[in-house]
């Protein structure tokens, strides 16, 4: 329980609809907290100090507990209410603006990009954690870079002309050695075949790519970074998803400014 499931100015009484639908997630977790305690509506009611219809009502939705209500009825059940409160924004915002006008991370991967031939012609595109370090956000670039290729014939000519250099080598995600033999159309598809959810890691001048071949409209969708030494095809900032609740924050907040700067 945290303090973004608790709907702020709650009442004893039901409020309005709105209010009613934001109880929504109260009513499952007081009648969880009931079932897990093996406790009848009335034997918890009894136990909070409240009437049975008061544990209904709250239990369908109908009626928008009071904190103190709503601590008695889980406490009632075995449980504490636990609050969580979310950092603001200023540190991010501060982080962001720190981080405006620095290319150096843009310039590396584009040096990386430049040397493999080809690249910049293929509707690639550079996705997660690190699209968001190339669309600004103040974080670390990933050891792995996220890059999806189109699925077709293009994408696997461009890596099997890259792996035919001898300067690339592949691994099949989920494995610990590199795959030999995947210097053909043939070999590629068994790299991918054999990685989990069928992507590989590529190595390629000290640098670590972690692949997937996507459907061409996917990996086409891309905005444009202009590098030192490349363009750099990018996943828009709306698309980027990611588990770190640190970048999360840094996500939201570029895409609110970024709404804002469209002007709504």
């Amino acid at each position: 329980m945290t303090g973004r499931d608790v709907p702020a100015g709650w009442g004893d009484a039901g409020g309005d609809a709105a209010g009613r639908g934001a109880a929504v997630d109260v009513a499952r977790l007081v009648r969880s907290a009931r079932y897990a305690a093996g406790l009848t509506q009335a034997v918890l009611a009894f136990r909070a100090g409240v009437s049975r219809a008061t544990v209904a009502g709250i239990e369908t939705g109908a009626r928008s507990p009071s904190w103190d209500m709503l601590s008695r009825l889980l406490a009632a059940a075995g449980k504490q209410v636990r609050v969580e409160l979310e950092q603001l924004d200023d540190d991010v915002r501060r982080a962001v603006t720190a981080q405006a006008g620095d290319t150096g991370a843009v310039d590396s991967l584009s040096m990386t990009v430049s040397l493999m031939e080809g690249l910049v012609d293929v509707g690639y595109r550079f996705e997660g954690l690190a699209a968001a370090v190339l669309l600004g956000a103040p974080v670390a670039l990933p050891r792995e870079v996220d890059l999806a290729l189109p699925d077709g014939p293009d994408g696997v000519d461009w890596l099997v002309g890259l792996l035919r250099t001898g300067a690339a080598e592949v691994t099949p995600l989920g494995e610990s050695f590199p795959l030999s033999g995947a210097r053909s159309a043939e070999g590629v598809a068994r790299l991918v075949e054999r990685g989990t959810d069928g992507k590989f890691f590529l190595e390629y001048w000290l640098r670590t790519f972690l692949v997937r071949f996507a459907p061409r409209e996917d990996a086409g969708r891309a905005v444009l970074v202009v590098g030192e030494h490349a363009p750099l095809r990018v996943q828009p900032l709306h698309e980027i998803e990611t588990g770190d609740k640190d970048a999360a924050r840094v996500l939201r907040l570029l895409r609110e400014q970024a709404q804002d700067t469209r002007g709504g």
